[in-house]
């Protein structure tokens, strides 16, 4: 089952998610940027769902330092945040992620978990 690696620090939007993404993910939780290194040091996702901001370390400073290490860079990252302005989605992009979700989710489960989904599909996983 593909694995996602859900970057959460507040618990209902946790929540939240994880239900959403059980319905066709395994899903592994953070709830900071320092507990998602803990966690990537042993295993490897198939997808990270990020938010940008978190305690300590913030979102897009953990997707810069995933992009820059060459055993983690091939692991999309999907943005989610609560701030929505053209400019808070390119500083992710720039960063290295393949899309951005605003908080609070508007799109019904399905669709999330389509556009969750989709940057899956263009993967080549090696045997």
């Amino acid at each position: 089952m593909t694995t996602v690696l859900l970057v959460e620090d507040n618990r209902m939007n946790r929540k939240l998610f994880r239900d959403i993404l059980l319905f066709q993910f395994e899903v592994q939780e953070a709830a900071s940027a320092e507990e998602a290194i803990d966690y990537l040091e042993g295993h490897r996702p198939d997808l990270i769902l990020m938010d940008i901001q978190l305690p300590g370390m913030d979102g897009l400073s953990l997707v810069r330092q995933l992009k820059a290490d060459p055993e983690r860079k091939a692991i999309p990252v999907i943005a989610i945040s609560a701030h929505a302005m053209a400019r808070d989605i390119e500083m992710a992009r720039t960063a290295g992620c393949v899309d951005y979700i605003t908080k609070p989710v508007t799109d019904d489960p399905f669709t999330f978990l389509q556009r969750v989904a989709r940057p899956l599909s263009a993967l080549v996983r090696p045997n």
